[in-house]
């Protein structure tokens, strides 16, 4: 994470070192539905090790003859982790399923069939366990800021994996998307896209840390309903705000960047159309890409966050996060951290 994005309090005074070995970074998806058991769909669940989700995506469509985008799943996990999620593939192109499925990294662990191919953000979530390395600082200071995150949530930045090593993808989106829109038909330009919608957001949202507004509606913002796409505006004299907010019930939104026509009315996308002053040229140029703009809370909240400690007096921590939400967002509110520059997914 940039170090110019605000923390939710102070800097945390502790270190540590992610990802040491995959096994310190476990990751499950969890689908938030049964799989149908019948339809035009295979779902595996794969238990993959150091691998990327969009390779082994490529391989099983190698393995079956499909093309690329006939391989379904839900999101991207992190490379550097044993992470299991699942992928859909069509029935059709199966002509017998074992559960000796599988390539370097990776294997199959359970199938089933379903009426549907999985779509990026449907599932509900991603349980953790995550052990940390090298820790330096005080335990009772690790404890309280847990405990503080329990009470608040945390700000609900994307990751700086979403930006590329030393931020290369937005180097690059600033390039490429301030020349020649018409070549966001490419995947890799989609991805450039997402991590300037990505920056812009976390750009906002270091605003409102700083103002001390993240958590705070002003008149006009757009509030999210925990746990749910859905939003309304902040009527000014709503005296249920306050409580909703300080029970996680509701969250301050901001923007996911696109083009703004339909929604520059708003007070709240003028004024943050306002902060993004100093990105102008990225701003307008995802704006003109024509994407539709949508919402993000700006908070994020967890599952039962539990911190243990090991043998060795290292933190581990395990919790359960929403889809889109991401765990180094969580951890960086902890402890400095210390992660291998390839955390790709």
């Amino acid at each position: 994470m940039p170090v110019d994005f605000p923390f939710m309090a102070d800097q945390p005074k502790a270190s540590a070192r992610i990802k040491v070995s995959p096994e310190h970074f476990k990751v499950d998806e969890i689908l938030g539905f049964e799989p149908d058991g019948t339809g035009q769909h295979y779902l595996f669940r794969i238990l993959k090790i150091n691998r990327n989700t969009a390779d082994v995506a490529r391989e099983l469509s190698q393995m079956f003859g499909l093309r690329l985008v006939d391989v379904g799943y839900s999101g991207r996990k992190d490379k550097q982790a044993v992470a299991r999620q699942w992928f859909s593939v069509p029935a059709q192109s199966v002509d017998a399923v074992s559960s000796s499925i599988g390539g370097l990294g990776w294997k199959v662990e359970k199938q089933c069939r379903h009426g549907r191919k999985l779509r990026r953000g449907s599932h509900r979530g991603n349980s953790f366990d995550i052990r940390l390395s090298e820790f330096k600082g005080c335990a009772s200071d690790l404890e309280q800021r847990v405990l503080n995150l329990q009470r608040r949530g945390f700000p609900n930045y994307f990751g700086s994996q979403r930006f590329g090593h030393q931020g290369r993808n937005i180097d690059e989106a600033r390039r490429i998307l301030g020349t020649d829109a018409i070549r966001l038909r490419r995947p890799s330009h989609q991805m450039l896209l997402s991590a300037a919608r990505s920056w812009l957001f976390n750009v906002v949202l270091g605003q409102r840390l700083r103002e001390n507004t993240w958590t705070r509606p002003l008149p006009g913002d757009i509030m999210m309903l925990a746990g749910s796409r859905s939003h309304f505006t902040a009527e000014k004299g709503d005296s249920m705000l306050p409580e909703r907010l300080a029970s996680l019930d509701i969250h301050v939104s901001g923007p996911l960047w696109g083009d703004v026509k339909s929604v520059q009315g708003q007070t709240a996308w003028q004024r943050e159309c306002y902060w993004l002053e100093g990105e102008t040229e990225l701003r307008d140029s995802v704006a003109r890409t024509g994407a539709n703009p949508a919402r993000r809370a700006l908070r994020a909240t967890f599952d039962d966050l539990a911190l243990k400690w090991t043998h060795d007096s290292n933190p581990r921590l395990i919790f359960t996060l929403g889809r889109g939400c991401y765990a180094t967002s969580l951890l960086r509110e902890l402890v400095l951290i210390d992660q291998p520059s390839t955390s790709g997914r």
